[in-house]
């Protein structure tokens, strides 16, 4: 089986540098390397090619975010996808050896989520997964699961070819998993398989970022949720990005605007977008936890991680 990486990128020539170094060193022969660069202005245009003259490297335009991926796809020869990002790669040099065999041994696995390890925080791991598990004594059919981190996943080839790609920046994991679990797929998660992240952070929680997300974080929910669910939902939403915005210093005319973007999607999406899921399958989407439930789980995350800064410093 081979494995394409695809690799989106913009304005970070040095950790992608890196970063398809590491891909190159997986031990794992049958694989490729594509590089699609959002019209980056570093310089990666004309480094990358002379460095690495066995990758592919495509360069678009104009940057249209997430969304270059769907590009590389029909360059990709490989019946496994891997999605990631220009500042992460596996954190063993054996990890797709390790992927290949699952994907041989469970030919009902579809997609495999990994351990998300962000190396600016001291290799402390993603904690995303609402279940306590056992994390060494990984079951060989790994967890069941309702999303991938989009920075180290792998994605059979056929699932793109039945659902499509991504839709554009923000929660666009979420939408796929859904659209994949409608579709029959089945997503797995590994949490002894990891891989590293450098997360920059240059404007990461930027204004126009956190409006971006809260329109297509309240998207999703009129996109798939019967009415009612996806109205509780919604009013949940707006109180906690309220929050996200005040913890992550958002300018309050940013709020405000925010918040009438959100209203206008709603109404955009109820009027062009609607595609409620089954609801017999809405546990399968939700694992069948609570939006409360997994927001305070992030609230908690998030507080924790202050603290621990906060001590530092002192």
């Amino acid at each position: 089986m081979k494995i394409s990486v695809i690799i989106v990128t913009y304005n970070r020539k040095e950790e992608l540098k890196e970063t398809i170094q590491a891909f190159l060193n997986q031990n794992y022969e049958n694989k490729e390397v594509i590089v699609i660069d959002n019209n980056s202005e570093d310089g990666t245009k004309d480094e990358i090619p002379n460095l690495f003259p066995n990758i592919q490297y495509y360069r678009l335009p104009e940057n249209i975010d997430i969304r270059a991926f769907n590009i590389a796809l029909k360059y990709a020869t490989g019946e496994i996808i891997w999605r990631t990002d220009d500042d992460s790669y596996p954190h063993n040099p054996n990890t797709f050896e390790k992927i290949i065999k699952i994907f041989q041994n469970h030919q009902d696995i579809d997609i495999i989520a990994l351990e998300q390890l962000l190396v600016n925080r001291n290799y402390q791991a993603w904690e995303w997964y609402p279940f306590k598990i056992d994390k060494i004594n990984v079951p060989s059919e790994g967890y069941k699961s309702n999303y991938f981190c989009g920075c180290g996943a792998a994605i059979r080839k056929k699932v793109f070819d039945k659902i499509g790609g991504f839709w554009e920046f923000g929660f666009e994991e979420l939408d796929f998993c859904t659209r994949a679990i409608v579709a029959g797929f089945n997503i797995r998660y590994y949490p002894n398989l990891s891989f590293l992240h450098y997360a920059t952070n240059t404007a990461r929680y930027s204004s126009a970022r956190w409006i971006q997300l809260s329109k297509q974080y309240i998207r999703y929910q009129w996109r798939y949720f019967p009415f009612l669910n996806a109205l509780g939902r919604s009013f949940l939403i707006f109180n906690f990005q309220i929050i996200v915005a005040i913890f992550s210093k958002v300018r309050f005319k940013a709020i405000i605007e925010g918040l009438f973007a959100m209203f206008i999607t709603t109404i955009l999406t109820i009027r062009k977008e609607r595609n409620p899921v089954p609801k017999d399958r809405i546990k399968d989407i939700t694992l069948g936890v609570s939006l409360f439930k997994s927001q305070m789980k992030y609230f908690q995350n998030a507080l924790k991680n202050r603290l621990k800064r906060f001590g530092k410093k002192n």
